[in-house]
């Protein structure tokens, strides 16, 4: 995706616009998500200011995100400033990696995929959840519609249009998941569409 945002500027709304575009379900489908961990060790992937917390307690787990000031208010203990398409850990460092609502904004979602697979242990899991747009042509629209008053409200209130633009954008840039994630290099690759809608996926990649 062409264009860039910097969360720096949305930093203190960024967990609340996801809360807001899930219609209050991003917790409840993060625990869903978490009930496929398998060992103890988990990298949170863009983890923000630490939104899968609970989710994560009692698992040793690393954060990583690429912007400071998300960072700074992140409740995990250990944290890494890097991003997804460089990460800066050993081969086979992982039993997990766990990304929620985050993959539509990694710029290159293809050395991201690698790195996820490099630094994940044999039999390790990749547990990826997202917000996409609906399969049906209608609740696509409407869907469109809804999430582009949304952002648009919030951004105008915020001073931060192009952050909210890029948001919005991001739904469609990707293609569907089914159609967009491929098992490649893993021996295994699930997808769930969750929600009243079917606009947030669960994909899990086991290696």
């Amino acid at each position: 995706m062409s264009e860039k945002a910097n969360f720096s500027n949305i930093y203190n709304f960024y967990d609340l616009i996801n809360t807001v575009l899930t219609l209050g379900f991003d917790k409840s489908w993060r625990e869903k998500a978490a009930d496929n961990l398998i060992g103890t060790s988990v990298l949170d992937l863009g983890s923000g200011t630490g939104a899968a917390f609970d989710q994560l307690l009692n698992y040793e787990t690393t954060a990583i995100d690429p912007d400071k000031k998300m960072l700074e208010l992140n409740t995990f203990e250990n944290k890494v400033l890097g991003s997804a398409e460089n990460l800066p850990f050993e081969d086979n460092s992982f039993d997990n990696v766990f990304c929620s609502f985050v993959w539509r904004n990694v710029s290159d979602t293809n050395k991201a995929l690698e790195e996820v697979h490099r630094v994940l242990k044999p039999g390790g899991k990749f547990i990826l959840l997202d917000m996409t747009r609906p399969k049906n042509s209608f609740l696509k629209i409407l869907h469109k519609i809804g999430t582009f008053k949304v952002l648009h409200l919030i951004g105008l209130l915020t001073f931060n249009l192009k952050e909210y633009r890029f948001l919005y954008k991001s739904l469609d840039f990707y293609p569907q998941p089914e159609n967009h994630l491929k098992k490649d290099t893993f021996i295994d690759l699930q997808i769930e569409r969750m929600g009243l809608f079917n606009f947030v996926y669960l994909a899990v990649f086991t290696k």
